[in-house]
């Protein structure tokens, strides 16, 4: 592992696959909200402390992760500003294949982007109108593949940068997480457009 204090705010981490393995991290998985992600992440910020004194709260945090293709990855993680601060920060930045959350307006409160893949339009459908009935405001997108298996992006707040609200964990009812990095680029090549903006209003009212 190589550490490299770019501020008082940002460090960059390079991390072979040797490294990956030692904190249990996945490239595929980075980012899920699941207890083996949240243990691999501390472990690896308790490292970073230990190493170079640079004290990361994983709920006060950005994360941008670029992982390689020989499985190791680029990681920069930087402080985030206080509540004062976030007001004129943007919500969330797509970094390619990065991952970066960022809070919306208030401490310990972040956007991140979810996949769910659904075997049939219906199951989506009902996710979308379930969305509609409590009031989910963020940004959405759904798409098609050639197997007909259907794909709805959403944008969560959520108060660490691991976690899925309560309020959502009915949609693992309907349909399964997808990783978002590597759906995008899948969709890229396999996906058709079913509505690129706003799907959840559009689509929750069909059914």
């Amino acid at each position: 592992m190589e550490l490299i204090r770019i501020s008082d705010r940002k460090m960059k981490i390079m991390l072979t696959p040797t490294d990956m393995r030692h904190f249990e991290l996945n490239a595929d998985t980075f980012g899920e909200d699941s207890a083996e992600m949240h243990r691999a992440f501390r472990l690896l910020l308790e490292e970073i402390k230990k190493q170079t004194g640079f004290d990361a709260d994983d709920n006060r945090i950005s994360v941008q992760y670029f992982p390689s293709r020989e499985g190791g990855c680029e990681m920069f993680i930087s402080h985030l500003p206080g509540s004062s601060e976030t007001a004129e920060m943007p919500m969330f930045h797509p970094c390619g294949r990065a991952l970066q959350l960022q809070p919306k307006h208030k401490a310990g409160a972040f956007h991140r982007e979810c996949a769910y893949r659904f075997d049939s339009i219906h199951h989506m459908l009902a996710v979308c109108r379930r969305l509609c009935e409590i009031g989910y405001i963020g940004n959405s997108s759904a798409y098609r593949d050639e197997k007909n298996q259907y794909y709805l992006l959403l944008t969560i707040l959520a108060a660490s940068p691991f976690m899925t609200p309560d309020e959502m964990n009915f949609i693992v009812e309907y349909g399964v997480i997808e990783n978002i990095t590597l759906l995008k680029l899948y969709l890229r090549e396999h996906g058709k457009i079913i509505c690129s903006d706003n799907a959840v209003h559009q689509l929750g009212t069909l059914l």
